[in-house]
């Protein structure tokens, strides 16, 4: 008997004892789980806030409109635009910009993506994420070409001072459903026919002025 009292107290301690352990661990794994939740929220925010400033910017042409879309990059950001040009910095992108759309002598009237996430961003550590997806675009030259475009899209984004930024951000067009090299080929085929048509015209005139001269 005076080996069961202290037993049963042992064997209470040890499974309160589990049982806090227990309790902690979930406690944590539910702040974890949580912290993850909200880097996740922060990067939709992210994207959100980006996807509108850049169609605002691409829409109106405005260099007041410019500066919100800045305010999402970080200071070294890497750019690979559509047209594969590689940009780099901040004065990179306000350059392009000024250049492409917003600029005395644009090539682009206006231009407008929807961005759709495959899935959500990798986390490496706490400040740095991987995201990928795909895009629909729809492109006014200011040549009076329009056209629309599928293409996929890579972004890295890091936390710094507290804030997610775009520290890269790629654009990857499909070479083989790319619309502008759609038309130049059908003009190649329109081109080819037009020819094709003139050179059987030139040939019935031919035929029938060299019948004429045998004749005579």
């Amino acid at each position: 008997m005076s080996y069961k009292a202290p037993m049963l107290l042992l064997t209470s301690l040890l499974l309160m004892s589990f049982a806090g352990a227990t309790a902690q661990e979930t406690a944590n794994d539910a702040a974890i789980q949580a912290a993850i939740e909200e880097t996740h929220r922060q990067l939709r925010a992210l994207k959100d806030g980006a996807e509108a400033a850049f169609n605002k910017m691409g829409e109106s042409g405005s260099t007041d409109d410019l500066a919100p879309l800045i305010d999402y990059v970080h200071d070294s950001i890497v750019l690979v635009a559509m047209n594969g040009e590689t940009v780099i910095g901040k004065d990179g992108i306000r350059d392009y910009f000024m250049r492409t759309v917003g600029g005395p002598d644009p090539t682009v009237a206006s231009v407008h993506h929807t961005f759709d996430v495959a899935a959500l961003s990798t986390l490496y550590g706490d400040d740095t994420a991987v995201a990928h997806g795909s895009s629909w675009g729809r492109y006014n030259l200011t040549d009076g070409l329009a056209f629309e475009v599928d293409t996929f899209w890579t972004a890295t984004m890091v936390k710094e001072d507290g804030r997610w930024l775009l520290a890269s951000f790629q654009f990857a067009p499909s070479i083989f459903e790319n619309p502008l090299l759609n038309k130049a080929t059908q003009m190649i085929y329109i081109f080819a026919a037009v020819a094709g048509f003139l050179g059987l015209l030139l040939g019935f005139w031919f035929g029938r002025v060299s019948g004429r001269k045998a004749t005579a």
